[in-house]
């Protein structure tokens, strides 16, 4: 195996910005010693399987359109405002979500505007030519979360170069967090949390401080929670960093004293009074909860570690992991994310697979990930994962709060009978008689707060609430519509393997 010689290894300035020097030879495949960063201005064959990494989670992800929920719908509801109505209150749409706050007589989106104004631009370009709401969530699902979610696979293959590791390698690792974690199944859905963890992940990756800095500005943006990636970029990048955060920050205190009446005034703090406990910070806020920790790491209900096993590989990556700044800052962004899910009185998220709160999380272990060993346990977690994750994806990322083993008693009996049993507990109007298929059986509209309540379960809106691309030619919850995306899928992931192993030392 060749090396790169100690005149060419890397080292962090003050700023933690990578110095590079001249680019190799096309196709170099030169090693450094795992783990540590390199100067390697990454090659053309690095580049091309990054790009293919892109692409391909681009057009699985695309595949899928999750239907609606309360939390996309309400997402989608202040897109829709300022496309259609040129305002922030969602007036004219709350009836189809219960994601609300209330302020001075208007309602609002609960949610951070980050990705509701971002998502503005495409729908105003679709939005004369396209009326029905499942196909228009879905294109703007599309043009939004799904570039972010791909981004992903593709920066840790480049991250995962940079720091010495084998093109397989990194293209293994990065296919896994890709289609073998709960950002599969969000990225079907317009919601924050994959844009979120993207955001993060570039924030902590990119040598530019600039980009670092508007990286992070638009992460919390995207979603409060992600607040502390600031610290994060400060470390790594230091001062020239943070002019870069300003403007998505700026938007986002406008929006919020334009919206709440404060600059620093977030939604959730005139949100609707159902969800506010009494005596609590905000009235969410409280004790951390064991039984909230067993529930968003192990259980079978909302276990991120249960629906996605490879990820406990991330830990053991963490403990083998070189101590940097860059692993202090996940540190930090972790314990943040977890302790914000413990202590929150509605920490199981509603209806949803794992932890959805976590979510933002998987990018920056991904990271983690490429320091575990054994490799050969990382891969065997990794196929189980990849099952579990394709299959939530595929019959219903938003399972009924009420299900005590989600998985079990609900996506693998749709998966593979097209019903499940009517013993379930479930939300009612949601049945075992309405809810049939075994593929893309959420019925919500993006009309409708309560499923049926505006289309009958046997209606043409019900039936294709939910899709996939294969559904068209195939029929509604027909199962071989999976088989199209399955060949794409095994076939890339084959292609970007063998062409990795092609490009790895020998």
């Amino acid at each position: 195996m060749s090396r790169v010689s100690g005149s060419t290894a890397s080292s962090d300035d003050r700023h933690g910005r990578l110095r590079w020097p001249a680019k190799p030879s096309r196709g170099s495949a030169a090693e450094a010693q795992p783990g540590r960063n390199t100067k390697d201005v990454p090659s053309q064959i690095d580049k091309r399987i990054a790009e293919w990494l892109f692409l391909l989670t681009f057009f699985v992800y695309g595949y899928f359109h999750a239907g609606g929920g309360w939390n996309q719908n309400s997402q989608f509801d202040l897109t829709r405002a300022i496309v259609e109505q040129h305002t922030f209150a969602i007036d004219a749409y709350a009836s189809n979500t219960g994601d609300v706050s209330m302020h001075g007589g208007h309602v609002y989106s609960n949610k951070s505007p980050g990705l509701s104004l971002i998502g503005a631009l495409p729908y105003a370009l679709i939005q004369p030519f396209v009326k029905d709401l499942a196909i228009a969530s879905w294109l703007v699902t599309l043009l939004t979360v799904v570039p972010f979610a791909a981004l992903i696979p593709a920066l840790l293959y480049r991250e995962g170069r940079k720091r010495g590791f084998t093109p397989l390698w990194c293209a293994m690792v990065s296919l896994l967090i890709a289609f073998a974690t709960q950002l599969f199944p969000y990225s079907t859905l317009y919601a924050v949390h994959v844009p979120a963890g993207a955001l993060m992940l570039v924030a902590i990756s990119t040598p530019r401080p600039w980009l670092a800095g508007l990286a992070a500005g638009a992460a919390v943006a995207v979603t409060y929670l992600c607040a502390p990636i600031l610290l994060c970029v400060f470390l790594l990048r230091g001062w020239r960093a943070l002019p870069a955060t300003v403007p998505p920050l700026l938007a986002m205190l406008v929006y919020q004293r334009l919206c709440f009446g404060g600059f620093a005034t977030i939604s959730i703090a005139t949100m609707d009074k159902r969800f506010v406990t009494p005596g609590r910070v905000f009235g969410i806020f409280g004790m951390p909860s064991m039984d909230a920790l067993y529930g968003i790491t192990i259980s079978p209900y909302r276990g991120l570690f249960f629906f996605a096993p490879v990820l406990v590989m991330a830990i053991v990556g963490m403990i083998l992991w070189r101590r940097s700044r860059e692993l202090a800052c996940i540190l930090i962004v972790t314990a943040v994310f977890f302790g914000f899910n413990v202590t929150f009185n509605g920490w199981e998220a509603g209806f949803g697979i794992g932890a959805r709160y976590l979510v933002p999380l998987i990018p920056l272990w991904g990271i983690a990930v490429l320091y575990a060993k054994p490799r050969a346990l990382v891969l065997a977690l990794g196929a189980l994962s990849a099952f579990l994750n394709f299959a939530a994806t595929a019959v219903d990322p938003q399972p009924s709060g009420t299900i005590p083993r989600p998985m079990t008693q609900y996506i693998l009996p749709l998966l593979f009978q097209g019903r499940f049993s009517p013993e379930v507990p479930i939300t009612p109007p949601w049945s075992a008689a309405t809810f049939t298929g075994h593929t893309s059986v959420n019925r919500l509209g993006h009309d409708e707060a309560i499923v049926f309540t505006k289309h009958a379960p046997d209606s043409l809106a019900a039936d294709w609430a939910s899709f996939n691309l294969g559904e068209p030619f195939f029929g509604p919850g027909d199962a071989r519509s999976l088989i199209p995306v399955l060949l794409l899928l095994l076939g890339g992931a084959s292609a970007i393997a063998i062409r990795a192993r092609r490009a790895s030392p020998s």
